[in-house]
Protein backbone atom coordinates (compact mmCIF):
# COMPACT_ATOMS: atom_id res chain seq x y z
CA UNK A 1 0.00 0.00 0.00
CA UNK A 2 1.14 3.67 0.11
CA UNK A 3 4.13 4.62 1.58
CA UNK A 4 4.01 7.86 2.99
CA UNK A 5 7.30 9.52 2.01
CA UNK A 6 7.79 7.73 -1.25
CA UNK A 7 4.27 9.22 -2.21
CA UNK A 8 4.98 13.06 -1.09
CA UNK A 9 7.70 12.98 -3.74
CA UNK A 10 5.94 11.43 -6.60
CA UNK A 11 4.19 13.93 -9.46
CA UNK A 12 1.03 13.56 -10.68
CA UNK A 13 0.71 11.57 -13.80
CA UNK A 14 -0.73 13.30 -16.67
CA UNK A 15 -4.23 10.70 -17.21
CA UNK A 16 -7.03 12.39 -18.99
CA UNK A 17 -9.63 13.02 -16.14
CA UNK A 18 -12.69 10.12 -15.96
CA UNK A 19 -15.74 11.48 -17.97
CA UNK A 20 -18.71 12.77 -16.37
CA UNK A 21 -22.32 11.10 -16.78
CA UNK A 22 -24.58 14.18 -17.28
CA UNK A 23 -26.30 16.25 -14.80
CA UNK A 24 -27.00 15.04 -11.52
CA UNK A 25 -27.58 11.53 -10.00
CA UNK A 26 -30.79 11.42 -7.94
CA UNK A 27 -30.69 9.50 -4.59
CA UNK A 28 -32.71 6.22 -3.55
CA UNK A 29 -32.74 6.13 0.52
CA UNK A 30 -32.46 2.79 1.96
CA UNK A 31 -36.11 1.96 0.51
CA UNK A 32 -34.52 1.43 -3.15
CA UNK A 33 -34.04 -2.50 -4.27
CA UNK A 34 -31.44 -3.78 -3.18
CA UNK A 35 -30.07 -1.38 -0.91
CA UNK A 36 -28.38 -2.85 2.53
CA UNK A 37 -28.08 -0.45 5.37
CA UNK A 38 -26.59 -0.96 8.66
CA UNK A 39 -27.20 1.44 11.45
CA UNK A 40 -25.87 -0.67 14.42
CA UNK A 41 -28.98 -0.21 16.14
CA UNK A 42 -28.79 -3.60 17.91
CA UNK A 43 -25.42 -2.52 19.94
CA UNK A 44 -23.61 -5.14 18.38
CA UNK A 45 -21.63 -6.02 14.94
CA UNK A 46 -24.35 -6.55 12.65
CA UNK A 47 -25.44 -9.81 11.28
CA UNK A 48 -23.38 -11.37 8.64
CA UNK A 49 -20.00 -9.23 9.76
CA UNK A 50 -17.33 -10.40 11.04
CA UNK A 51 -13.57 -9.48 12.61
CA UNK A 52 -11.28 -8.96 9.91
CA UNK A 53 -8.61 -7.09 10.47
CA UNK A 54 -6.65 -6.29 13.75
CA UNK A 55 -3.29 -4.93 14.52
CA UNK A 56 -1.46 -2.48 16.49
CA UNK A 57 -3.55 -0.81 19.54
CA UNK A 58 -7.17 -0.16 19.75
CA UNK A 59 -10.46 -1.85 19.28
CA UNK A 60 -13.47 -1.92 16.84
CA UNK A 61 -16.83 -2.39 18.49
CA UNK A 62 -20.65 -0.99 18.47
CA UNK A 63 -20.80 1.86 21.50
CA UNK A 64 -23.21 4.33 22.19
CA UNK A 65 -20.35 6.77 22.80
CA UNK A 66 -21.20 8.68 19.90
CA UNK A 67 -23.93 8.37 17.11
CA UNK A 68 -24.83 10.35 14.39
CA UNK A 69 -28.64 8.93 14.46
CA UNK A 70 -30.70 6.48 17.07
CA UNK A 71 -28.06 4.94 20.50
CA UNK A 72 -25.10 3.31 18.62
CA UNK A 73 -22.14 3.77 15.96
CA UNK A 74 -19.35 1.29 14.75
CA UNK A 75 -16.98 2.82 16.76
CA UNK A 76 -12.57 2.12 15.74
CA UNK A 77 -11.17 3.41 19.14
CA UNK A 78 -7.81 5.03 20.67
CA UNK A 79 -6.12 3.51 16.95
CA UNK A 80 -2.16 3.88 17.63
CA UNK A 81 0.83 1.94 16.75
CA UNK A 82 4.00 1.96 13.83
CA UNK A 83 5.88 4.65 12.93
CA UNK A 84 4.79 7.41 10.69
CA UNK A 85 5.91 7.21 7.36
CA UNK A 86 7.27 3.52 7.71
CA UNK A 87 4.73 0.53 6.31
CA UNK A 88 2.71 -1.26 9.22
CA UNK A 89 -0.50 0.65 11.17
CA UNK A 90 -2.99 -0.06 13.15
CA UNK A 91 -6.33 -1.87 11.40
CA UNK A 92 -9.22 -2.69 13.02
CA UNK A 93 -12.11 -3.61 10.39
CA UNK A 94 -15.15 -6.13 9.27
CA UNK A 95 -16.01 -7.78 6.88
CA UNK A 96 -19.46 -8.81 4.87
CA UNK A 97 -20.04 -11.10 1.89
CA UNK A 98 -22.49 -9.63 -0.64
CA UNK A 99 -25.39 -11.29 -1.71
CA UNK A 100 -25.10 -13.38 -4.94
CA UNK A 101 -25.35 -11.58 -8.08
CA UNK A 102 -24.68 -8.32 -6.58
CA UNK A 103 -23.68 -6.76 -9.86
CA UNK A 104 -20.64 -4.82 -10.91
CA UNK A 105 -21.69 -0.88 -9.72
CA UNK A 106 -21.66 -0.36 -6.08
CA UNK A 107 -22.93 2.67 -4.58
CA UNK A 108 -21.83 3.42 -0.65
CA UNK A 109 -23.00 6.04 2.01
CA UNK A 110 -21.76 6.13 5.18
CA UNK A 111 -21.41 9.17 7.88
CA UNK A 112 -17.76 9.35 9.81
CA UNK A 113 -16.74 11.50 12.70
CA UNK A 114 -12.87 11.54 13.33
CA UNK A 115 -11.06 13.03 16.38
CA UNK A 116 -8.53 14.40 17.49
CA UNK A 117 -6.17 14.64 14.44
CA UNK A 118 -6.13 14.65 11.18
CA UNK A 119 -3.84 11.66 10.41
CA UNK A 120 -1.21 12.03 7.62
CA UNK A 121 -0.52 7.84 7.00
CA UNK A 122 -3.23 6.41 4.61
CA UNK A 123 -6.20 5.49 6.48
CA UNK A 124 -9.00 3.01 4.55
CA UNK A 125 -12.66 3.50 5.35
CA UNK A 126 -13.71 1.11 3.42
CA UNK A 127 -13.58 -1.05 0.15
CA UNK A 128 -15.79 -3.29 -1.94
CA UNK A 129 -14.01 -6.01 -3.91
CA UNK A 130 -14.48 -8.28 -6.98
CA UNK A 131 -13.37 -11.03 -8.71
CA UNK A 132 -11.17 -10.89 -11.60
CA UNK A 133 -12.53 -11.08 -14.83
CA UNK A 134 -13.10 -14.89 -15.78
CA UNK A 135 -13.58 -15.91 -12.37
CA UNK A 136 -16.95 -15.87 -10.17
CA UNK A 137 -15.71 -15.98 -6.51
CA UNK A 138 -12.20 -16.53 -4.34
CA UNK A 139 -10.77 -16.05 -1.13
CA UNK A 140 -10.29 -11.86 -0.46
CA UNK A 141 -6.48 -12.77 -1.62
CA UNK A 142 -7.59 -12.92 -5.31
CA UNK A 143 -9.99 -9.81 -5.38
CA UNK A 144 -9.68 -6.48 -7.09
CA UNK A 145 -11.05 -3.55 -5.45
CA UNK A 146 -12.15 -0.21 -5.00
CA UNK A 147 -11.07 1.73 -1.88
CA UNK A 148 -12.31 4.96 0.02
CA UNK A 149 -9.41 6.64 2.45
CA UNK A 150 -7.83 9.80 3.91
CA UNK A 151 -3.98 10.61 3.06
CA UNK A 152 -1.63 13.48 3.92
CA UNK A 153 -5.36 14.68 6.18
CA UNK A 154 -7.00 14.98 3.08
CA UNK A 155 -10.06 12.46 1.07
CA UNK A 156 -8.57 9.70 -1.52
CA UNK A 157 -9.87 7.03 -3.42
CA UNK A 158 -7.57 4.15 -5.22
CA UNK A 159 -8.24 1.57 -7.08
CA UNK A 160 -6.40 -2.41 -6.24
CA UNK A 161 -5.52 -5.18 -7.95
CA UNK A 162 -5.53 -8.48 -5.24
CA UNK A 163 -3.50 -7.59 -1.87
CA UNK A 164 -1.46 -8.81 -0.75
CA UNK A 165 0.78 -6.73 -3.03
CA UNK A 166 -2.13 -4.14 -3.85
CA UNK A 167 -0.36 -2.46 -6.15
CA UNK A 168 -0.08 -1.09 -9.07
CA UNK A 169 -2.73 0.62 -7.90
CA UNK A 170 -4.70 3.90 -9.08
CA UNK A 171 -4.53 6.68 -6.74
CA UNK A 172 -6.52 9.82 -6.46
CA UNK A 173 -6.14 12.40 -4.38
CA UNK A 174 -8.26 15.14 -3.48
CA UNK A 175 -7.23 18.96 -2.34
CA UNK A 176 -10.13 18.55 0.06
CA UNK A 177 -9.10 18.35 4.17
CA UNK A 178 -10.32 15.71 5.96
CA UNK A 179 -13.63 16.82 8.24
CA UNK A 180 -12.75 17.07 12.01
CA UNK A 181 -15.05 16.85 14.87
CA UNK A 182 -17.69 16.62 12.95
CA UNK A 183 -20.35 14.10 11.36
CA UNK A 184 -19.57 13.73 7.18
CA UNK A 185 -21.31 11.81 5.10
CA UNK A 186 -19.04 10.20 2.34
CA UNK A 187 -20.82 8.87 -0.97
CA UNK A 188 -18.66 6.71 -3.36
CA UNK A 189 -19.34 5.19 -6.56
CA UNK A 190 -17.65 1.99 -7.97
CA UNK A 191 -18.51 1.35 -11.55
CA UNK A 192 -16.94 -1.97 -12.23
CA UNK A 193 -18.74 -2.57 -15.24
CA UNK A 194 -18.14 1.15 -16.84
CA UNK A 195 -20.04 0.48 -20.11
CA UNK A 196 -18.41 -0.51 -23.24
CA UNK A 197 -15.39 1.01 -22.09
CA UNK A 198 -12.62 -1.25 -21.78
CA UNK A 199 -11.73 -0.82 -18.21
CA UNK A 200 -13.30 -0.35 -14.99
CA UNK A 201 -14.39 3.13 -14.10
CA UNK A 202 -12.07 5.30 -11.65
CA UNK A 203 -13.76 6.20 -8.40
CA UNK A 204 -15.86 8.80 -7.43
CA UNK A 205 -16.32 10.48 -4.42
CA UNK A 206 -18.34 12.72 -2.94
CA UNK A 207 -18.82 15.03 0.96
CA UNK A 208 -21.70 15.91 1.82
CA UNK A 209 -23.03 16.08 -1.42
CA UNK A 210 -20.68 17.76 -3.14
CA UNK A 211 -18.18 15.64 -5.76
CA UNK A 212 -14.39 16.03 -5.04
CA UNK A 213 -11.97 16.37 -7.45
CA UNK A 214 -8.66 14.93 -7.84
CA UNK A 215 -5.57 17.69 -8.36
CA UNK A 216 -3.10 14.72 -7.81
CA UNK A 217 -3.34 11.05 -9.72
CA UNK A 218 -0.61 8.59 -10.30
CA UNK A 219 -0.28 4.77 -10.41
CA UNK A 220 1.49 3.57 -7.35
CA UNK A 221 3.82 0.25 -7.04
CA UNK A 222 6.63 -0.27 -4.69
CA UNK A 223 9.10 -0.26 -6.85
CA UNK A 224 7.81 1.69 -9.38
CA UNK A 225 6.87 0.22 -12.41
CA UNK A 226 6.75 1.52 -16.28
CA UNK A 227 4.06 -1.33 -16.57
CA UNK A 228 0.45 0.25 -17.71
CA UNK A 229 -1.92 -0.13 -14.81
CA UNK A 230 -5.06 -2.04 -16.24
CA UNK A 231 -8.41 -1.95 -14.02
CA UNK A 232 -10.09 -5.16 -14.60
CA UNK A 233 -13.83 -5.10 -14.90
CA UNK A 234 -16.15 -6.85 -12.68
CA UNK A 235 -19.09 -8.58 -13.08
CA UNK A 236 -20.54 -8.81 -9.46
CA UNK A 237 -18.88 -7.20 -6.16
CA UNK A 238 -18.44 -9.71 -3.82
CA UNK A 239 -16.99 -8.42 -0.44
CA UNK A 240 -17.19 -5.23 1.44
CA UNK A 241 -14.74 -4.23 4.01
CA UNK A 242 -15.44 -1.33 6.92
CA UNK A 243 -13.77 -0.06 9.57
CA UNK A 244 -10.34 1.62 9.83
CA UNK A 245 -7.22 0.38 8.23
CA UNK A 246 -3.47 2.48 8.64
CA UNK A 247 -0.82 0.86 6.01
CA UNK A 248 1.49 3.51 7.73
CA UNK A 249 2.05 4.56 11.55
CA UNK A 250 -0.41 6.39 13.92
CA UNK A 251 1.39 8.51 16.74
CA UNK A 252 -1.77 10.44 17.85
CA UNK A 253 -4.09 7.98 19.34
CA UNK A 254 -7.28 8.57 17.13
CA UNK A 255 -10.86 7.87 17.12
CA UNK A 256 -13.14 6.97 14.50
CA UNK A 257 -17.13 6.85 14.17
CA UNK A 258 -18.76 5.11 11.30
CA UNK A 259 -23.00 5.50 11.48
CA UNK A 260 -26.03 4.85 8.89
CA UNK A 261 -23.44 2.58 6.21
CA UNK A 262 -25.61 1.18 3.17
CA UNK A 263 -24.31 -0.19 -0.13
CA UNK A 264 -26.30 -0.52 -3.08
CA UNK A 265 -26.75 -0.58 -7.05
CA UNK A 266 -28.22 3.17 -7.44
CA UNK A 267 -26.72 6.22 -4.97
CA UNK A 268 -28.56 6.35 -2.01
CA UNK A 269 -27.69 10.12 -1.09
CA UNK A 270 -27.01 12.20 2.50
CA UNK A 271 -29.99 12.70 4.88
CA UNK A 272 -30.67 15.63 7.00
CA UNK A 273 -28.98 15.34 9.96
CA UNK A 274 -31.69 14.39 12.77
CA UNK A 275 -32.27 16.88 14.47
CA UNK A 276 -33.62 18.66 10.98
CA UNK A 277 -35.20 14.89 9.76
CA UNK A 278 -37.64 15.51 12.61
CA UNK A 279 -41.10 17.59 12.29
Amino acid sequence: MLRAWMLAAMASCAHAPPERPPGPVSATGCAAPGTLCWDFEEGRIPDGWTPYRDEFHGELRVDDSRARSGRYALHARHLSGGTEGNQGGPKKTIRFDLPEGFGPVLWGRVYVYTSPARPMSHAGLFNARYPRPGLTGGPVETLDWYEVATYRQRYMAIWHPPEPPGFPEWVQLSDTPLVLDAWACLEWLFDGANGTQPEAAQPRVWLDGAELSWPETFVFADPPTAQPLVREKASNFTLLEAGVFLYQGLSVPTDWWLDDLAVGPRRIGCEPPPEQARP
